[in-house]
Order: structure tokens, then C-alpha cells, then sequence
């Protein structure tokens, strides 16, 4: 948008603006001093989706995996981002729950299956009432459409707290990496956990990265994921107890094979 600051209409404006004598009063008519392009304020929308995406990434995404806590969870402080407008709530959902690794624990245990609750019941202003035919589609949270990596540590989540969790996972379609921590030892059948993965990979097959590790340590942990993807599947025993055995395991048909051990260190208090 152009302004004209200043402009010439009479002999009367000759004095005031100093110009010269030998000026021609004839031209001060028509004769414009300054122009100034004026500009609008530049509103984040203006800016090219590229660069909005950039920002997205640089306060949504988090190099850690990401516990679901307002006081614990590295990206909080800019979550409000999503409540700014339709628009950006539907740029920004995406990157957010694509594009980080959450983590799925209890304190106490009973609450671990809230965050997969909250994605997949909830609209943008609140939870979803009964009946679910009268809300529109477009008012529903689209976390769940976008959720790729969740990660499920030991931390308080018993074989039937996995069981519930698993059900929950048939509202995430996006789904694409799962990693499983249980925790190994007395009186803890490693076949019960095994069977209930090979399940959920069995109803689940898109589900392109299935790990599944067994907790030896604090920090420390046995990769087992063969026994979700071997077919056809067999039954496998730890050998750990016997002298020479350790991280061997064999199946009934008497193969052995030597799982690998990896980090899997606890990082966040409960």
C-alpha cells in the first residue's frame, strides 16, 4: 500500500519547505516529495508452510522419548500453540504426536492406560459424550490418527496392565514402532508376556518395528523380539541359570540362540 506523506498544491508551501529559488512554482502542483511503502504486520500465517513447519519441529519435538506429564514432559511449555486456531492446531498435531516417541507408564500403575484414553475419546474442547454418531469428525482430536511410536517400560505395568494397554491400541491406525519392557524373574512367566505380543503382532502386521525386551538390571535389558516374528511360533526358556548359559535361550525343539543385551535404562523418576 502506498502513502503520499507530502504533497504540493499551492505557492503558499514554498516558503515553508525551503526549496530553492529558481524552483518552478508552475510544477509544486503536481509534485510529490515522498513515498513510503507501507507494509502490514507479518502474521505467522503469512509465513510459507515450510517455515511454519520448521518451528513446529524446533518446539515440538523432542530428542527424548516423551512421558505424558505436564511437569515432566520436555515440550509442555509450548502445547498452548495447539489451542491457537483451527489451522494451526491441525498443522501442528501432526508433527507433534508423528514425530516424537512416547512413553507409557503408571504412577500408580492403574493410570497408565490415561493417555491412550485421553487420544482416543477426546475432542478439541473436551471428552466425548454419548452418543458418539451426533459429534462431527472434524471436532475429534486427531492425535490418534497421527501417533507412530509409543514405548511401554516395565514401570508398574503387569501382564494384565499390558493386556488393557494392547486393547487400546485398535484406535491408533498409525501406529508403526512399539517397544515393550516387562520385567523378568520369580514367578513371571517370559511365554505369557511373549504370547500377548505375538497376538497384537498377529492383528496388528503393519506395526513394522515390534520390540520386545526382557528387564535383567536397572539398565539393562535382553532383546527377545525373534520370539514375536519367528514363524511358526515355539515355545523358549531362559537357560541364564545354568552355568555358561547366561542371555541363552532354547525352544522346545532344542535350538538355542543367544539374545543380545541393550540399554534400556530408567531414566525418569516415577
Amino acid at each position: 500500500m502506498a502513502q503520499i506523506l507530502h504533497s504540493v498544491g499551492s505557492l503558499d508551501a514554498v516558503h515553508d519547505l525551503s526549496l530553492p529559488s529558481n524552483t518552478n512554482a508552475e510544477h509544486l502542483k503536481d509534485m510529490t516529495l515522498h513515498i513510503e511503502e507501507v507494509r502490514e504486520p507479518l502474521g505467522f500465517l503469512d509465513l510459507p508452510r515450510e517455515i511454519r513447519d520448521l518451528i513446529y519441529d524446533l518446539i515440538l519435538i523432542s530428542s527424548k522419548r516423551i512421558y505424558p506429564s505436564k511437569n515432566q514432559a520436555t515440550v509442555s511449555p509450548y502445547l498452548g500453540i495447539l489451542r491457537t486456531n483451527r489451522q494451526i492446531y491441525h498443522e501442528a498435531v501432526g508433527i507433534l504426536y508423528s514425530g516424537n516417541t512416547f512413553q507409557i507408564r503408571g504412577t500408580p500403575g492403574w493410570k497408565s492406560p490415561e493417555f491412550l484414553n485421553l487420544l482416543s475419546c477426546q475432542r478439541r474442547d473436551g471428552y466425548i459424550q454419548a452418543p458418539f454418531r451426533n459429534v462431527a469428525k472434524s471436532q475429534v482430536c486427531l492425535a490418534r490418527h497421527h501417533l507412530k511410536r509409543l514405548y511401554i517400560p516395565s514401570h508398574g505395568i503387569t501382564l494384565d496392565r499390558l493386556k488393557h494397554l494392547f486393547s487400546l491400541l485398535k484406535h491408533f491406525p498409525s501406529l508403526d514402532c512399539l517397544e515393550v519392557v516387562y520385567k523378568g524373574g520369580l514367578g513371571v512367566r517370559d511365554m505369557d508376556f511373549v504370547t500377548v505380543c505375538r497376538l497384537l503382532r498377529d492383528r496388528r502386521p503393519l506395526i513394522r518395528d515390534f520390540v520386545l525386551l526382557r528387564r535383567i538390571s536397572y539398565a539393562k535389558a535382553e532383546d527377545i523380539s525373534w520370539m514375536i516374528r519367528e514363524k511358526p511360533y515355539t515355545n523358549w526358556t531362559s537357560m541364564s541359570g545354568n552355568e555358561g548359559k547366561r542371555h541363552t535361550w532354547e525352544n522346545q525343539l532344542g535350538a538355542t540362540r543367544m539374545a543380545d543385551v541393550v540399554d534400556a535404562p530408567q531414566d525418569m523418576s516415577e
